[in-house]
């Protein structure tokens, strides 16, 4: 879990957070208003919800997870990574 620092200590350390790496919350009079994470966890998140929204891609993991697909290794010399 995040931790979670309200509007007044948030701006006294906004550097230091954001220095820090970890993922936090900055909350409204208790109410959480944004939530910052370092730019690899956004990139992360981003490239899941891709894959959830691509069809053939979730096809393809639901097949994997009943063993219905054969794996292979990848070529990560490979833009596609030999795909």
């Amino acid at each position: 879990m995040a931790d979670t620092y309200n509007m007044k200590e948030a701006q006294a350390g906004l550097t230091q957070l954001c220095r820090s790496g970890k993922r936090f919350v900055i909350a409204n009079r208790n109410r959480p208003v944004v939530v910052a994470m370092p730019v690899e966890d956004f990139e992360a998140l981003m490239e899941t919800l891709d894959v959830l929204a691509d069809p053939a891609a979730m096809r393809a993991v639901q097949s994997a997870r009943k063993n219905k697909t054969q794996y292979r290794l990848l070529d990560l010399d490979d833009q596609n990574f030999g795909l």
